[in-house]
């Protein structure tokens, strides 16, 4: 009886570790090496479209509600509804395109890896080394 109250403890431990981890990555081409949550807002509002070397900044959404999306958007403060308008007024009006959403962690770290200036966001559990971290949410 004593394992089975030292082992279930445990077990939600490891579980609610990995769900709280999530990550911001880059295309290695992107010079930053970390970033705010704040310039993460700006970036993601499309208020912000050029990384500090010039470059243009290529947005990558996830497409479903999940946990990832749900820890960055806490993280930036923004409510995904109110944000998904910001693109539309600012795609309608000329001033930037609505960022492309993909299906998984796997699709977006591929996107991101092949996309110069590209940005999004994953689960600390899907990153494979093929992107830069430029930020981990915990």
């Amino acid at each position: 009886m004593k394992k089975l109250l030292f082992i279930i403890p445990m077990f939600c431990i490891l579980i609610t570790a990995d769900y709280a981890q999530v990550s911001v990555i880059a295309n290695k081409s992107v010079e930053e090496n970390s970033i705010s949550s704040s310039k993460l807002a700006d970036i993601y509002s499309l208020i912000n479209v050029k990384w500090s070397n010039g470059s243009k900044i290529v947005v990558f959404e996830q497409a479903a509600d999940n946990d990832a999306k749900s820890k960055f958007y806490g993280y930036i403060s923004k409510e995904p509804l109110s944000l998904k308008k910001e693109w539309l007024k600012k795609q309608f009006s000329g001033e930037a395109k609505v960022p492309d959403s993909v299906p998984s962690d796997e699709e977006m770290i591929s996107k991101v890896a092949s996309t110069p200036g590209a940005i999004g966001y994953v689960k600390n559990s899907s990153l494979n080394g093929s992107v830069k971290v430029l930020a981990e949410i915990k």
